[in-house]
């Protein structure tokens, strides 16, 4: 393994060319000190300290040391170098178990590398059409209808997918998160892409028609009602129960791809427009986004959404807003005074190839290593008070095509380690620099059992 320290940590440091003459165990715990001028890792034989500026800044140096213990078999570099301060507060990834489950051990292999490489933030997509993952008190058919679909691929015989949390396993991955300064942001997905609720209770819906989780993958027409008082009733429950578990500042609600077609034919829901002086289904989820953010802050909580939740004319100025179709959404909200978070799919969606191989687990659209490297979320374009509401960024990861853990292990590894360097280091990324550490970010994936796609980097001519 090369000697020089750069090449092996991520993201970036900023000393170049430390090099190390021996390694070392450590014996005991690192010391720690926040508050300084710098962000420091010293390593001398069998201890070590992190010096930072913050907390935040200490946990990514107790993350270097990290790495550097899995690099070299428990032992680590007799060393010192100096590292960045992040570019981002909020630096986030989300994984989608809905369309296929993933285990709490899965889960953990990845939640653990993350946190050593600069991110913050674990956003866990915890419903959809295609299945309900947590339980909530009154309310058992959640278990038993919607977290499990029908599988038809196999002809003679019957098949479900299906898969569910206790709130044990909620809480699990709550303090293993905790343990690495990571946040959890859970998300129960409203109005829209709610056929997995419906099929276990379809009286939340616009029709009262029975339906079935969903096996198919898309944007459909079945969604919750607005106007329900038992529906508020069981949102009540269901996001005060995460509010319960989960102790970070965020709630996600969703809001992304939702038709109003239902809503503008339903008699109650056309009742409650009419009521509200509101003009047409668009409209009518502005005020169900507020609502519901108001109901997320009487937990003392703070409610996210899709940047579709901006489409209406306004919004609760509470709700911070992903921007996942683009940058518009962060530029519509922010000029409104909307606190948000980038994720823009060109670049920062791990459901896209790296290249146009057809053996890939991808859906549409091909970005490299290299693309997601290459956005730019600096926004530099907005006014100073504008860019001053940017929280951070996030990468993300929809499973319609990922039936296992490896599957998203592939298409995450090494993208996310690209993503780390732009969302820690903004313009003082380098690319050069990010290749010279190709071979200790697979070497990393591969101590820590962990699938590192052999990929491309950059778009072959």
């Amino acid at each position: 393994m090369e000697k020089r320290i750069e090449t092996l940590l991520t993201p970036q440091i900023i000393s170049d060319g430390v090099t190390y003459d021996k390694t070392t165990r450590l014996d005991g715990a690192v010391g720690t000190r926040a508050g300084g001028e710098r962000n420091c890792v010293r390593i001398m034989d069998g201890s070590a300290e992190v010096c930072g500026k913050t907390v935040a800044e200490v946990n990514q140096g107790l993350g270097y040391i990290r790495q550097l213990e899995v690099l070299f078999d428990g032992d680590v570099p007799v060393c010192e170098f100096e590292f960045a301060s992040p570019s981002f507060e909020y630096r986030g990834f989300h994984i989608d178990v809905c369309r296929h489950f993933m285990s709490v051990d899965e889960l953990k292999r990845i939640i653990n590398v993350m946190s050593m490489v600069g991110y913050n933030v674990f956003h866990w997509h915890l419903t959809d059409d295609q299945g309900w993952r947590f339980g909530v008190e009154g309310y058992p058919l959640l278990e038993s209808i919607a977290s499990v679909r029908a599988n038809t691929e196999y002809i003679k015989h019957e098949m479900t997918d299906g898969g569910f949390y206790s709130d044990d396993d909620l809480r699990d991955i709550v303090g293993f998160c905790s343990e690495r300064g990571m946040t959890v942001v859970p998300e129960i997905e409203v109005p829209g892409h709610t056929k997995a609720l419906l099929a276990a209770y379809p009286q939340f819906g616009c029709t009262g028609n029975k339906v079935l989780v969903e096996q198919r993958w898309g944007i459909f027409d079945d969604v919750i009602n607005p106007a329900s008082p038992d529906l508020w009733t069981f949102l009540d429950a269901a996001f005060g129960k995460l509010c319960s578990i989960f102790p970070g500042p965020y709630i996600h609600m969703g809001g992304d791809e939702c038709p109003h077609g239902q809503w503008e034919t339903n008699p109650e829901c056309i009742a409650l427009m009419k009521e509200n002086s509101l003009k047409d289904g668009t409209e009518l989820q502005g005020w169900f986004t507020s609502r519901l953010s108001r109901l997320i802050s009487s937990y003392g909580k703070r409610a996210m959404g899709w940047d579709e939740v901006v489409d209406a004319p306004s919004i609760d100025k509470d709700v911070v807003v992903m921007s996942w179709r683009g940058l518009d959404g962060a530029r519509t909200a922010s000029s409104r005074g909307h606190n948000v978070v980038l994720c823009p799919q060109q670049g920062m969606y791990l459901d896209k190839g790296y290249t146009s191989d057809s053996f890939e687990p991808s859906q549409w659209g091909v970005f490299t290593v290299k693309d997601s490297f290459d956005i730019d979320l600096g926004m530099q374009e907005l006014p100073e008070d504008q860019r001053k509401l940017i929280l951070g960024a996030q990468c993300n990861v929809w499973t319609e095509r990922m039936a296992s853990g490896r599957a998203v292990e592939y298409m995450m590894f090494p993208r996310v380690f690209a993503i780390a360097d732009n969302m820690w280091n903004g313009q003082s990324k380098s690319w050069e620099r990010l290749c010279r550490r190709r071979e200790a970010m697979k070497d990393l994936c591969w101590k820590l059992n962990l699938v590192c796609s052999p990929a491309a980097w950059e778009e072959r001519p």
